[in-house]
């Protein structure tokens, strides 16, 4: 390996990693993952142009709920305005550059800057702005807007005003999972971690089943065994799997879930499914629960997690202490699920800079990475 290999020469490997067909298949070259000159063009060539998920709608139901985020190297805000129109915004004060707003909640009034008190609209408009000149026009000021995109009850968030709608490019997993009424499910619990990896390894880990058995032995294998993981052929802005269960078998939780969505066949009640909407959305999904990460990259070895899981109607007690009880259950089960990955994804991380770091051959089951790769190639390549 060339650990400093010049970034032309590295978008050139990549481009022949994602050429090599499905049979011949190899993981992904390591600089992809250490080179911070190739995390610049990321930054550049993705996170300022493709969509990222934020959330569920359900989360933003009522005027002044909020949630800050950060997409590439810009803060943004996600609030659903007085008017009832769900926005997200530039997180910056037009004033001095000072970050508005943090965390999440409800807006009682209206978005105000901590350092100098400039005050804006719940739709992003400057309305306060003390001892300023007479030409100064508050009118003339607002925060720049980002398009927001739902589908499936999820939000999304592009920077780039000119982003093509993410639904038509997911129109297959859309009506081919139609029965588990995905718009349908609602928020049970949030969670937000920093992880010591890449990332794009993250991604890559979550979207294959060919470790579990290995990584999840007493876990997620006896109730997801690796035999039954299907690596699906996926598109340019998704790849796909799904994996069966053994009937009757859980591994995230002790306690049943009451199945309620009716609609499904014996098969899909039995089976997950886990996709990754590029660039780094990634879920599960089964009858009566999701298990989702949103990924937003801190340098190219740490990467913060925004993680929950959301549960169709009906499949856990309205009661709210029982509720909270469900969610707690389900939320220590996927922490032990995540903490068998931490360290495992962590270490490769730091060996992608060792010299004798290669990327050997993939498994069938990993045929979801040989699709990332493919998309992380095109994205890098745009305008070069």
């Amino acid at each position: 390996m060339t650990p400093n290999m010049p970034l032309d020469d590295l978008l050139a490997a990549i481009a022949r990693n994602a050429a090599l067909p499905d049979e011949l298949a190899e993981a992904t070259p390591p600089q992809v993952y250490t080179s911070p000159e190739f995390y610049e063009l990321e930054l550049d060539n993705i996170f300022n142009h493709e969509w990222f998920c934020v959330g569920r709608e359900d989360e933003f139901a009522n005027p002044g709920d909020y949630r800050t985020t950060t997409i590439g190297r810009d803060p943004v805000i996600v609030l659903r305005g007085r008017d009832g129109q769900l926005r997200a915004m530039s997180n910056i004060c037009r004033h001095r550059m000072t970050t508005l707003l943090t965390g999440s909640g409800n807006l009682k009034g209206r978005i105000t800057c901590p350092y100098h008190a400039w005050t804006y609209n719940l739709d992003g408009q400057l309305i306060g702005a003390a001892h300023m000149r007479d030409n100064f026009d508050k009118k003339d000021v607002c925060l720049p807007q980002f398009q927001v995109e739902i589908w499936e009850g999820w939000v999304y968030v592009s920077l780039d005003p000119e982003a093509p709608p993410l639904a038509p490019r997911l129109k297959t997993l859309s009506e081919r999972y139609a029965n588990y009424r995905m718009k349908e499910f609602v928020t049970l619990f949030r969670a937000e971690e920093i992880w010591d990896t890449n990332w794009k390894i993250l991604v890559q880990n979550f979207m294959e089943g060919y470790h579990l058995f290995v990584a999840h032995a007493k876990t997620i294998e006896p109730a997801m065994p690796t035999r039954l993981a299907n690596a699906m052929h996926g598109g340019e802005a998704y790849s796909l799997y799904e994996q069966g269960r053994i009937a009757g078998q859980n591994y995230e939780r002790k306690s049943n879930m009451a199945l309620v969505n009716d609609g499904l066949t014996e098969e899909e009640k039995n089976t997950a499914v886990l996709f990754s909407v590029f660039p780094c959305h990634v879920l599960s999904v089964t009858a009566e629960r999701t298990f989702w990460l949103s990924l937003q990259p801190y340098g190219t070895d740490k990467v913060k997690v925004f993680w929950g899981a959301d549960v169709f109607p009906g499949s856990v007690p309205e009661d709210p202490e029982a509720r909270a009880a469900y969610a707690a259950e389900l939320k220590a089960g996927f922490d032990v699920i995540n903490d068998e990955d931490k360290p495992i994804i962590g270490t490769i991380v730091k060996n992608a800079k060792a010299l004798a770091a290669e990327p050997g051959r993939l498994s069938p089951k990993e045929r979801t990475i040989w699709y990332f790769q493919q998309y992380l190639a095109r994205q890098v390549a745009k305008g070069r």
